[in-house]
């Protein structure tokens, strides 16, 4: 039967078997199976000869042969029945696979690993009824099976990242951080995990800079504006600054201010940068990118100068946006990328995860860290054995720079004796 099937092309194929299963309607396997045994029996007879042709023949053309009609219902049948077994071994396969992953989610004490594997199988159920064709019999039994997979499959994932954060908080409370400790990683990839990662620090403190760095690096790219274009700093954005070159009342490069603004952490370049890129502009690429949280309402002050026109409301993020943040940059998904990343490497203050990491086999590969008298946190990049990860930490200000080192230094240990983390 396969040389019958190879003989005709595959969209006269489809097209044979469409009309032969809306004309005949067969309703199982079994019935295709009883009706090729039926057309293979009536092609084995004896065929009827042909009429002696007539005049009234010549001017009325005659039915066609039915020998070729029984013929193209076989192939029908034959394409058909190809499409219900492989519908079927398919449909088998995802039942055997889920059967399997409720058996390993019964587990008691799940570790990463079974975890992962309930996961894999959901996936691969999930995988195998995709290959149900959707002109089969068994496509209405796809269609609900799909969607409990789904859920099933959903559910594993996020047990699954559960297991893979639960080293997190026993990182944290060795570490000596607080309960109040938020900690994200990810692998570029975005294979995530996170320690109240959804929940927002008491102050992003100078966090805050990075998505003022990127909604800065979309607008210099929509408006094509030159970096080297120069920005006059006002009287009114200045603030204490510990190590920045920059001072109000003169014209800076926008390069400059952005470089300033990352590499020594200046607050009045922050602040002119605000000005320059608005808080409106900002705040509305920041949800357009899909941030629910992370907003710039207020510019950033030192001990006791508060600039002029400050803002209104606080300043937000989360670890976890600002991870995300993070992999967008390093994965060069973001307007400016490559100077970004060339920026964080240069980061001027490096007593956090550049100190961390520092005489490890993990490579430091940039930073941002941030800190008033709420919050201490940092956010980095780093690569463990070819691989490349962000990490983000932020504490309340009741941890110090050794909490938050000995919380980089060991999640970055942990990792590389468990790439799959």
């Amino acid at each position: 039967m396969a040389a019958v099937v190879a003989g005709i092309g595959l969209v006269q194929v489809l097209t044979i078997a469409s009309s032969f299963s809306q004309s005949s309607n067969p309703r199982s396997l079994d019935e295709l199976y009883k009706i090729r045994d039926r057309l293979v029996t009536e092609l084995e007879q004896p065929a009827s000869p042909s009429p002696e042709p007539t005049l009234l023949s010549g001017l009325i053309p005659l039915g066609g042969n039915p020998q070729e009609k029984l013929i193209q219902q076989l192939q029908a049948v034959d394409v058909q029945i190809l499409v219900e077994q492989r519908a079927n071994d398919n449909l088998q396969q995802a039942v055997r696979l889920a059967n399997r992953a409720v058996e390993t989610g019964k587990q008691q004490n799940q570790s990463i690993e079974s975890s992962q594997q309930t996961q894999f199988l959901w996936h691969q159920a999930l995988n195998n009824l995709q290959e149900v064709p959707q002109n089969s019999f068994l496509a209405p039994f796809k269609t609900s099976k799909t969607q409990e997979y789904r859920e099933n499959f959903t559910a594993a994932t996020s047990q699954v990242r559960q297991a893979k954060s639960d080293f997190l908080a026993e990182v944290a409370r060795e570490s000596g951080l607080s309960d109040r400790a938020s900690i994200g990683i990810c692998h570029l990839s975005r294979e995530c995990v996170n320690l109240r990662g959804d929940v927002p620090p008491a102050s992003p403190a100078s966090l805050i800079k990075l998505p003022i760095a990127v909604a800065l690096m979309q607008k210099v790219e929509q408006e094509k504006i030159s970096l080297n274009q120069e920005v006059f700093v006002n009287r009114g954005n200045f603030t204490e600054d510990s190590a920045t070159k920059i001072v109000s009342a003169k014209n800076y490069p926008l390069k400059t201010l952005l470089e300033e603004m990352i590499d020594r952490s200046s607050n009045t370049a922050t602040n002119q940068l605000i000005d320059y890129v608005g808080s409106d502009y900002i705040n509305q690429f920041l949800e357009n990118r899909g941030y629910q949280v992370t907003r710039v309402n207020f510019k950033l002050m030192g001990e006791k100068i508060m600039p002029s026109n400050p803002g209104s409301g606080p300043n937000r993020l989360t670890v976890n946006e600002l991870t995300e943040m993070m992999v967008q940059i390093y994965n060069g998904e973001t307007p400016g990328a490559k100077l970004l990343v060339e920026t964080l490497n240069r980061q001027y203050d490096r007593a956090l995860g550049f100190a961390a990491l520092e005489g490890t086999k993990v490579q430091w590969l940039g930073e941002k860290t941030g800190e008033n008298s709420l919050v201490l946190g940092t956010t980095l990049a780093m690569n463990i054995d070819g691989e490349a990860y962000v990490m983000t930490v932020i504490d309340s200000r009741s941890s110090g720079d050794l909490q938050i080192r000995n919380s980089i230094s060991k999640i970055a240990d942990y990792i590389s004796k468990n790439p799959s983390f």
